[in-house]
């Protein structure tokens, strides 16, 4: 089964605000149900709700490391391994602890993506020794680079460490400080032969930073036992809707201009909606998911789990008549993802 993990290192009022509209609504596929949260970067106060959300509800919880804050220039890698150290060691409470990445960009020459793979693989080690014992099994190092020779360089160093979940963070980037994560072909044939080794292992494996609706055939496809992301919220800021299986489109106004900003009229949304047979709380007003940015949000939020699910529950009739009518550009690649035999 895939899991779809909810990125969710945001400001305590939002965390609040999110988690009382989702039970206000009583919005059953449960978003919340897998968190991911980057302690480095989150308030305290952020740390202490999800924990009690944890706590209450039963939802696992992923600690990142701050890979991507490296990647876009807030710290050096070297910045990011003892404060890590020292937080894992004080916070013994999550489920998974993600060891500190070096993320290689699609700027980055061969030389310095070598020494960022090198690196990962390396520090990763050293820091997995100094974990306490009762964190080793929760461990997750990142497999980094940009061939099969720089994959299997981290594979090889982690199957040594006998962990039992490692992460898949090196799909293309794009962006003023490559922020964005894409699905290459490439990268996703990477992300397939780290699957396949791992597979061997009895290791799951998790793709970081991947996670808009029309890519989950693709991620279940390759055989990723877990996903996260946080693209549900950063779209709603730009005034971007999914539906299930569906590219996002600007509904907060006409934009024809960019094809990552095209808009969408009401008309079609709720065309769109009626072929996915989606329906939530937060689009049943249209004007309202115009208007408010945690609606859009939180509707995103919900599409893409409601995509996990239909894939988990095998309706591919339904989502090749997604693809056919709403995403034809996929409907190619969703017949090599996913079609059963």
């Amino acid at each position: 089964m895939l899991r779809f993990v909810t990125a969710l290192t945001l400001c305590p009022s939002d965390i609040r605000k999110i988690y009382d509209l989702l039970d206000e609504h009583r919005v059953e596929s449960n978003p919340l149900r897998h968190i991911l949260v980057t302690p480095l970067f989150a308030p305290e106060e952020s740390l202490k709700r999800i924990r009690a959300i944890k706590e209450k509800y039963g939802s696992t919880v992923m600690f990142d490391s701050g890979g991507y804050y490296v990647q876009i220039g807030k710290l050096t890698y070297e910045e990011l391994y003892y404060p890590l150290l020292r937080f894992y060691r004080n916070n013994p409470w999550a489920d998974v602890y993600t060891l500190p990445d070096h993320v290689p960009t699609s700027q980055d020459t061969l030389e310095v993506i070598w020494r960022k793979t090198r690196d990962t693989a390396k520090y990763s080690s050293l820091f997995n020794e100094e974990l306490p014992s009762v964190l080793r099994d929760k461990a997750m190092p990142v497999v980094q680079g940009h061939t099969v020779e720089q994959v299997e360089h981290c594979l090889k160093v982690y199957l040594e460490l006998g962990v039992r979940h490692i992460g898949f963070g090196s799909f293309g980037t794009v962006g003023k400080n490559s922020e964005v994560n894409v699905a290459t072909n490439s990268a996703v044939d990477l992300g397939r032969h780290v699957v396949d080794i791992a597979e061997t292992h009895d290791i799951a494996v998790h793709f970081f930073g991947l996670g808009v609706p029309a890519l989950v055939p693709m991620i279940r496809g390759v055989g990723a036992s877990s996903f996260d992301s946080s693209s549900w919220i950063k779209c709603a800021g730009f005034g971007q809707v999914y539906l299930p299986f569906i590219r996002g489109y600007n509904i907060s106004h006409r934009n024809g201009c960019s094809a990552l900003q095209k808009g969408i009229t009401v008309e079609h949304f709720r065309e769109l909606r009626s072929l996915t047979r989606h329906n939530c709380a937060f689009c049943s007003s249209v004007e309202e998911l115009q208007q408010r940015k945690l609606y859009r949000a939180l509707h995103n939020l919900i599409c893409i789990q409601e995509s996990v699910d239909m894939v988990n529950s095998g309706d591919y009739r339904t989502i090749r008549t997604i693809y056919e009518q709403g995403s034809p550009r996929y409907k190619k690649e969703y017949e090599k993802w996913l079609m059963p035999a």
